[in-house]
């Protein structure tokens, strides 16, 4: 009996390490054949997102795709953000058999979230990918997870992710948008939106759904059946944009047959380097910028250089100060030339943080967004332009909506966040 009995836990041994080894395929994605891998352009200069996918899964019609934090999981701390890979906890009990139910209808379940603190290097890829598949080890169910990891073009409200998704994930099927849907908490809700509750820190989940053409829910809303609440987009609507300013025009010829210096004034992304492309790259004007150049010192021989062949000079800086704009102006006089104009952008603050991303996202993250810090410090600097300092003449800018192809335009009237 006892060779017997030996042989029986030899065999008992072998079923668990078997059903162990089944488990922990099941837990780890293996199952499913999914891997993590970097995803976006080759040879992008910007950090690329993290995708969690499979190439095992057929594709799926019914996308389910959520936001993570603060939607699926919340940390276990209290805090904002989680104090390491295992402050987490469910969003609410429901959320584990909320999302079966959802396998088990023929849903895809996708995962898109922000995780910006990785460029900032407070946030280790390491760490997050241990805490989601620690989520997904509960789950036992396939759970696609795409992570932007910078504040670059992939990251939401930007339709990149979503895009990203479409066209590598999802096997060439085509989505249904009628009964797919995105959940996330960033939803625009102003203070005591529910007894006590704090404002949302912004709409970008909103934003997100409404650029994809996606149906939104909040996760109060889909997980807790609660009704929707009043909320506010916090941002320009770029359509009410376009309608506002449709009659304005740029039609005039700005440049002069005389050799000049014209310092573009603005904010960033308010419109100054599109001015010079579309009204005076052709007319004899050599580009001066400060971005390219990085410092006053080499924009300034840039400039004399320019001059001494003959050739007027587009200044394309924010120019803030006087003392700035003063530079200029007596480089003018030393070089003998009689005329020095200066073209104000009046493009309103608000929408140039919109253009700011507008840029960003028709470039690819080619050309990355204005940080606030430059509004706060063109802002600090900032001293109105008035023919007294030598001016010629102080031209104002209005903003007219021209696009320069339909891609142009169809990120423009995105919402940016």
């Amino acid at each position: 009996m006892a060779p017997k009995k030996r042989k029986n836990a030899e065999q008992q041994d072998s079923t668990d390490d078997e059903s162990s080894s089944k488990r922990n395929k099941t837990e780890s994605g293996l199952k499913f054949g999914f891997v993590w891998r970097e995803a976006g352009e080759k040879g992008a200069k910007n950090l690329k997102p993290l995708i969690y996918l499979s190439a095992d899964l057929p594709g799926c019609k019914k996308i389910a795709s959520f936001d993570i934090d603060g939607t699926i999981i919340v940390t276990k701390s209290g805090k904002t953000f989680a104090q390491n890979s295992s402050d987490w906890k469910w969003f609410d009990k429901c959320v584990p058999q909320k999302l079966k139910d959802l396998d088990d209808q023929g849903f895809r379940i996708v995962f898109i979230t922000n995780q910006a603190g990785i460029e900032k290097g407070k946030t280790k890829p390491e760490q997050l990918k241990t805490k989601f598949e620690a989520m997904l080890k509960e789950l036992h169910i396939p759970v696609f997870i795409l992570i932007a990891t910078g504040e670059n073009h992939f990251r939401k409200p930007s339709v990149e992710m979503w895009k990203f998704f479409e066209e590598n994930c999802n096997k060439m099927e085509e989505v249904d948008m009628d009964e797919s849907f995105y959940c996330g908490d960033a939803a625009g809700r102003p203070k005591n939106w529910a007894p006590g509750r704090s404002k949302d820190f912004s709409c970008g989940d909103r934003m997100f759904a409404a650029n994809c053409n996606l149906k939104f829910y909040t996760p109060e809303e889909f997980f807790l059946n609660h009704r929707p609440v009043k909320f506010e987009w916090g941002s320009v609507d770029p359509l009410e944009v376009i309608k506002k300013y449709k009659n304005s025009k740029q039609d005039k010829e700005y440049h002069s047959t005389v050799q000049e210096i014209v310092m573009m004034f603005g904010p960033p992304a308010s419109g100054k380097s599109t001015f010079y492309r579309r009204y005076l790259k052709d007319n004899n004007y050599v580009h001066v910028n400060r971005d390219t150049l990085q410092t006053q010192e080499k924009c300034l021989k840039a400039a004399e250089a320019a001059l001494k062949e003959g050739k007027s000079v587009c200044v394309d800086n924010t120019n803030p100060s006087k003392k700035i704009r003063a530079d200029y102006i007596s480089l003018a006089k030393r070089m003998n030339v009689s005329q020095v104009r200066c073209f104000v952008l009046n493009t309103p603050i608000e929408l140039c943080h919109h253009l700011n991303y507008v840029r960003q996202n028709c470039t690819l993250g080619k050309v990355r967004r204005i940080p606030d810090v430059g509004y706060n410090m063109f802002k600090s600097q900032l001293q109105e332009p008035d023919v007294k300092e030598g001016f010629e003449e102080v031209v104002k800018i209005d903003f007219v909506p021209i696009f320069d192809d339909e891609q142009h335009e169809k990120i423009f009237k995105q919402w940016t966040n």
